[in-house]
């Protein structure tokens, strides 16, 4: 063999290899593209159809307490009251359960138990909200009616999955270490947990608690089926409330001209406002963890 075939040989297989990876490798360069402009592409869109709304007419009646589209008022308030008040209050109401079950998987219960329970909240957290939405139909509503109170049990019900193992994995980040410290100090188990594991996993359960909150901001298919749905004031827990996402699967279908972009302002509405949860909940982790 001469020097020079013996020099293109493993040229020449190079050059081949090249060639049958170039095309995977420009799809997933595309693929990479694409996905990294649809997020900006989408909240384009509905900055450009929600400033078009803006500049007709109707935008006088945004600060108004009443939505009647077919009268030509879009009043947001109480669509953004009901959204809100659902939402917070279903924090609120899972946040205790959700911290009590992975208190309850990281210190108390045996590795049996433990691996069942991660599998049970994993199959609910991943669970369809129309399954929710159905049970809060059949159980929930028989006792609570259509209203505000009815939509934040099933909101909980949903969010609680998830902050449980998000909240679940910011205890285990806390090192073993200065537990075992905590232990040797003469603090019972109680304190340990209180006064060290919490303290050193607040950053992480806040964070799980934002995006617990953006999940709930976001949600409409449960919360239609059980809130009511009348755009009224969430004056009580007993009053029938509706948010900006049902509004949106309730009345997309038909809206046209000033309607569909009242609906477009609606969903940056809801886009700002998950926004808004996920970097207050980034800041209050970042402020715990150099506290």
């Amino acid at each position: 063999m001469t020097p020079a075939s013996a020099i293109g040989a493993p040229r020449e297989s190079a050059g081949q290899r090249v060639r049958e990876f170039a095309p995977g490798w420009a799809a997933a360069v595309s693929f990479g593209v694409v996905a990294a402009l649809m997020a900006p592409g989408l909240l384009l869109f509905l900055v450009v159809e929600g400033c078009a709304f803006l500049a007709s007419p109707s935008a006088g009646t945004l600060l108004r307490r009443e939505w009647h589209p077919m009268e030509g008022v879009f009043g947001l308030i109480p669509l953004v009251a009901g959204t809100l008040a659902t939402s917070i209050l279903a924090l609120l109401l899972a946040l205790p359960f959700s911290l009590g079950t992975a208190l309850h998987a990281r210190f108390f219960a045996g590795k049996r138990v433990r691996d069942l329970l991660e599998a049970v909240l994993g199959v609910l957290g991943g669970m369809p909200s129309v399954v929710f939405g159905l049970f809060g139909t059949f159980w929930i509503l028989p006792h609570l009616g259509p209203s505000l109170a009815s939509g934040v049990v099933v909101l909980a019900l949903m969010i609680t999955p998830t902050l449980a193992l998000l909240s679940l994995g910011a205890l285990r980040q806390v090192p073993e270490e200065l537990l075992l410290d905590g232990g040797r100090l003469g603090l019972r188990r109680e304190q340990v947990i209180l006064r060290l594991a919490l303290v050193k996993a607040r950053p992480g359960i806040l964070a799980a608690a934002a995006l617990a909150l953006a999940r709930a901001l976001g949600e409409a298919l449960a919360v239609e089926m059980v809130c009511g749905n009348v755009p009224n004031l969430p004056t009580g827990l007993s009053v029938p409330v509706r948010t900006l996402t049902t509004t949106l699967v309730q009345e997309f279908e038909y809206a046209r001209e000033t309607h569909a972009q009242g609906l477009h302002l609606v969903a940056l509405t809801v886009v700002l406002l998950a926004t808004l949860a996920c970097g207050l909940g980034q800041r209050l982790a970042r402020r715990g963890g150099t506290a």
